[in-house]
Parts: C-alpha cells; structure tokens; sequence
C-alpha cells in the first residue's frame, strides 16, 4: 500500500509542471530590485516598483505586473508571454528583443519605450496601450501619433 502511493506520488509530481516562480530569484528582486535571467513566471508583482530594474533574460511569464512600476526598466531579451501589464508604468523601459505573446498591455504607458525586434503579438494587444509618444517599435521606427486622444468612457 505504502509503495503505491508513493509511486503515484511521483508520478504526479513528475507530470505536473511548476507554476511558480523561483523563491531565490524572488527574494534576489525584493532584496537588490534587480533579477537578470531570473524565473519569475507567475510571481506576483502587482503594483511593485521596479523603477530600474535590471530584468534582462528574466522569464517573467504570466506575472502579474499590473500597476507596476516598470520606468526605465531594463527587460532586454525577457520573456513576458501571457503576462499581465495591466496599467503598468513602462515609461523608458528596454524591451529590445523581448518576448510579449498575448500579453496584457491595456492602458499601460509606453512613453520612450524601446522595443527594437520585440515580438508582440496577439489580437488588438497594442490597440489598448495608453501611449507610445516617442517610444522605438519592432522594426526600429519611432511611433508616430499625432495626438494623444483621450478615450471615451
């Protein structure tokens, strides 16, 4: 009896993958607010600020950054698949090369923000971005909107 839970123990454990994110790297962010190359999928950040941080390589998917403060984060080559930037400040961030598949980017502040070879991508995704004033897009082009227009409610 004792033999068969323990095997069907390990037999789950081994099929069920981890949802979350490593507790060293957590602890390195909240300690230094820097993590490079860290997993931090699924962590929960909602509303941190992470003004600066250095987040180059770091697997940030499915985390929850809405609200976060992201300005003049460096997320150089990241991962933020299916993440949540939901309102987030990501005003001078560097996202060159970073990976943004169905991520969440709605009122978020693009403002400056470098996304030189980032792959975005997802339905409408950057449709529901608040601003892009003098951010780099993927294809090295600076955006262009005339206008700021305030949407209606």
């Amino acid at each position: 009896m004792i033999v068969n839970v323990a095997a069907t123990l390990l037999l789950l454990s081994m099929g069920v993958p981890a949802l979350a994110a490593n507790p060293a790297d957590l602890e390195q962010l909240r300690r230094t607010g820097n993590c490079p190359n860290c997993d931090l999928s699924y962590a929960r950040l909602r509303g941190r600020n992470l003004q600066g941080a250095d987040l180059r390589g770091a697997n940030l998917s499915a985390a929850n950054l809405r609200g976060a403060n992201l300005s003049r984060a460096n997320l150089t080559g990241a991962t933020l698949n299916n993440a949540d930037l939901t309102g987030a400040n990501l005003t001078n961030v560097n996202l060159t090369e970073a990976n943004l598949l169905m991520t969440r980017l709605n009122r978020a502040v693009l403002t400056g923000a470098q996304m030189v070879n980032a792959a975005l991508g997802g339905r409408d995704r950057l449709a529901r971005v608040r601003t892009f004033r003098d951010a780099t897009l993927p294809n090295g082009e600076k955006a262009f909107f005339p206008l700021d227009v305030p949407r209606r409610r």
